[in-house]
């Protein structure tokens, strides 16, 4: 019996032509899949990326931005506090940042010293006071020091902060973000994101 190759190539070709077809279907459909969840997730970061104000205080010779959302205050002692509204599950805001600016008596003194006079006065304040670590940090092309810690607060909550501090112009600035343990994860980008626009005014 004469076999045709060319026959037999057909009749595999025509046998698995569906299969080849699903394949190359799939392969369009995992495609599209991944470009919808590509821009989805970008979609969604971007709807949940707050709106930024930028709050100039043109005494202290600073600027920042900060969500929309959040209440601004400025109180005494050259403070100004930034708070998150509150959330369904906590009797009081989660989380908070406030730019602290003092007078700096001599230029002899050092970010180093300032750090370690403030610990030592945390110290004091909180019995419960926990430094989980220290480094240096950048800040506006100024140099500075970084701490965080945990202690409980005069509202008797058990809360973590970072605190940075920096001088510029004979001044101390003194930025903490303060919330309590379990939601300070969930807000640090934001913080992340208002203290990269920390400026100094001329």
């Amino acid at each position: 019996m004469y076999f045709d190759p060319g026959f037999l190539i057909y009749k595999y070709i025509k046998q698995n032509l569906f299969l080849i077809a699903i394949s190359i279907l799939l392969i369009q459909i995992i495609s599209i899949s991944n470009n919808h969840v590509v821009l989805g997730l970008f979609f969604f970061d971007d709807q949940n990326k707050p709106i930024m104000l930028t709050y100039e205080n043109n005494d202290l010779k600073f600027k920042i931005n900060y969500p929309n959302s959040w209440e601004r205050s400025s109180g005494i002692n050259n403070e100004t506090t930034f708070i998150a509204p509150k959330e369904s599950d906590s009797p009081s805001s989660p989380a908070g940042l406030v730019v602290k600016v003092m007078s700096l008596k001599s230029k002899n003194v050092s970010v180093g010293s300032i750090t370690n006079a403030l610990i030592s006065q945390l110290k004091k304040e909180h019995k419960d006071f926990k430094l989980e670590s220290s480094s240096q940090f950048t800040i506006d092309n100024k140099q500075g020091k970084q701490i965080v810690f945990t202690a409980t607060d005069n509202n008797l909550q058990n809360r973590k902060a970072l605190q940075l501090i920096t001088t510029n112009n004979n001044n101390i600035f003194i930025i903490t973000y303060k919330a309590s343990i379990d939601k300070y994860s969930k807000y640090e980008n934001t913080i992340k994101d208002m203290i990269s626009s920390f400026k100094f005014l001329p």
